[in-house]
């Protein structure tokens, strides 16, 4: 199975409830803006490539590269989270009860 497939497998109301309930040990959470995470990254990369490729033409290339992967990975990932966001939002709609029959489990 693949680590795609397995996300898939984990995508489930319950598990986020738990998450949002009890959190787990270790979280990677900043408090920089999108841009700011991706420019902390970004420049010292560049700057290793350009370390290691001083022919400009050549840097550009192989930088080139590098962002062709980035936007696959981006564009991949950015589908797999819709269809995430469509699976949770119908697991949502499909746990939705009449509020009487709510009412009435709740004085059982």
């Amino acid at each position: 199975m693949s680590y795609i497939d397995e996300i898939f497998k984990r995508l489930d109301i319950q598990h986020i409830r738990e998450f949002l309930l009890h959190g787990v040990e270790e979280m990677n959470i900043s408090d920089k803006g999108y841009k700011e995470r991706i420019d902390e990254v970004r420049k010292p990369v560049i700057e290793f490539f350009q370390g290691q490729y001083p022919d400009m033409d050549e840097c550009e290339k192989i930088t080139n590269k590098v962002y062709d992967l980035a936007s696959i990975y981006e564009e991949v990932y950015m589908e797999i989270g819709l269809q995430c966001g469509l699976l949770l939002a119908m697991q949502i709609v499909n746990n939705i009860k009449h509020p009487t029959e709510n009412e009435a489990n709740c004085h059982e």
